[in-house]
């Protein structure tokens, strides 16, 4: 009996370790924008409004139909949300990257990961990959993957960050 207890504390304590280590704050990393100049990711951070940051990549089809999803609902909002697409190509692929952004109308700013340090940072693995921050830049909301309707569920997130 005694060794029960033991092993659901054990249990209990893995599972709340696992659950708040992923909740975390916006680290401060070197990011790109589209015209070369380094960004610090410490500048999302307004202490005024939350914000989303989306991992994506040139070959990925769901990253991208995320942002056209977002694209097409972005005039129907209220009020303008923040959004930071971060694109995780190398710099095998950059170029591609970028082509495709400029010829979008996500409406997102984009910031390019070329290193990869900003999401090893955030532990992301599989994308598409959004995670929404409050105003302080800590992260209330993570989601990964993308299936029509996914749009609606960040933009609440967001709004409910308010």
């Amino acid at each position: 009996m005694m060794k029960l207890r033991i092993l659901t504390a054990v249990a209990a304590l893995t599972l709340l370790f696992s659950l708040t280590a992923r909740a975390q704050r916006l680290p401060v990393r070197d990011l790109e924008d589209a015209r070369g100049k380094t960004v610090s990711s410490a500048t999302l951070v307004d202490h005024k409004t939350p914000f989303a940051v989306t991992f994506w990549a040139s070959w990925c089809k769901f990253c991208r139909k995320e942002l056209d999803a977002l694209a097409e609902q972005a005039p129907d909002w209220d009020t303008p949300l923040r959004i930071y697409a971060v694109c995780e190509d190398d710099s095998r692929s950059i170029a591609r990257a970028k082509a495709l952004a400029a010829g979008s109308e996500w409406p997102a700013v984009i910031l390019y990961d070329a290193n990869g340090e900003f999401k090893r940072a955030l532990h992301v693995g599989d994308i598409p990959h959004v995670l929404v921050f409050d105003k302080d830049g800590n992260q209330v909301w993570s989601h990964v993957g993308y299936i029509p309707g996914d749009e609606n569920t960040l933009v609440a997130e967001l709004l409910k960050a308010r």
